[in-house]
């Protein structure tokens, strides 16, 4: 590669991400000729043809998907070394951050972060989505979605991620439960009852399936008699059902209080539940999402904090 080839890198990775010679070219401020000459160039260099024209625009090859992270990389890592990125400053950031999250998040660090952001940064605000199945490195890359945060699994091996809290499962019924009627619970009770359990897109089994867990085969098992669309709404329901439900130690410990619920020690559920952040590589040296990153371990440290206060005095 000539080193005038390099002004072309810019232009493979806005069409990438923009799927359009259009939109590349009213991004990059130049003609789209000027794009579709790069485009001539690149082929050439690569040794592909890294673009295919279709009914929704130009898709790009698997060659160009596998090299555009690299690429994408390098050039926002140029793009953050300019004075503007050097001095941010989160007073002054009005920046809308979208993140697609699990619903329990909701009730757990997500208060948390909104609390920081309304002192931190008063100026941007957030947006919250629901975790579909979908394509979430497509989603990531191309900035749709600033991050993603749920259980961590080794389902995104094409993202960077960090943990930032553990937890682990409870087994939850009502008080009155006319078979639970001890504090414990065996494995065949356990697959005797209904269930309750937390639903989401093409999966009847429920968001814990599918993930790697240790325990996934006795979770495979479960006779699932009611799919919640959020976790809190699992609370009011085995409360007037002989349903379990499997629910995270310190939202119980916050919420137990709230209703005649009782907690069931399950010694074959002991393996914890790591909830992570996950983004696109393409974004990790970018000041603003390095310090939201930052914005939601500084969340989860001070809901791990006040749960361990709340669990002491219980």
């Amino acid at each position: 590669m000539k080193h005038s080839d390099y002004s072309l890198i810019p232009t493979f990775v806005a069409i990438v991400e923009e799927k359009s010679y259009t939109k590349a070219a009213k991004r990059l401020g130049i003609s789209q000729s000027a794009v579709s000459q790069g485009v001539i160039r690149l082929k050439e260099i690569f040794k592909d043809p890294l673009f295919i024209r279709g009914s929704r625009g130009v898709e790009p090859t698997q060659f160009a998907l596998d090299i555009y992270p690299t690429l994408a990389s390098s050039v926002e890592n140029i793009a953050y070394m300019m004075p503007e990125f050097k001095k941010f400053n989160p007073l002054k950031c009005d920046k809308e951050f979208i993140v697609s999250s699990l619903s329990v998040l909701g009730y757990t660090i997500l208060p948390e972060l909104s609390a920081l952001m309304s002192k931190e940064a008063p100026l941007a605000s957030v947006k919250i989505e629901p975790l579909y199945n979908q394509d979430h490195v497509n989603t990531l890359r191309s900035q749709q979605c600033d991050l993603l945060i749920e259980a961590y699994s080794n389902q995104h091996s094409l993202l960077r991620s960090k943990v930032i809290m553990e937890d682990t499962l409870s087994v939850m019924c009502r008080k009155d439960h006319p078979r639970l009627t001890g504090t414990t619970i065996s494995p065949e009770a356990f697959l005797h009852e209904s269930h309750v359990t937390h639903s989401q897109l093409d999966k009847k089994g429920g968001y814990l399936q599918g993930r790697g867990l240790k325990d996934e085969g006795i979770l495979g098992k479960r006779r699932v008699a009611w799919q919640a669309s959020s976790i809190m709404e699992m609370l009011p329901i085995i409360e007037r059902c002989d349903y379990l439900a499997l629910l995270p130690q310190k939202l119980v410990d916050r919420y137990l209080h709230v209703h005649q619920l009782k907690q069931l020690d399950a010694d074959f559920l002991q393996e914890p539940i790591k909830v992570a952040i996950y983004w696109h590589s393409s974004r990790t040296n970018d000041p603003t999402h390095q310090w939201f990153r930052e914005l939601f371990s500084k969340a989860a440290k001070k809901y791990q904090d006040e749960s361990s206060a709340v669990s002491s005095l219980t």
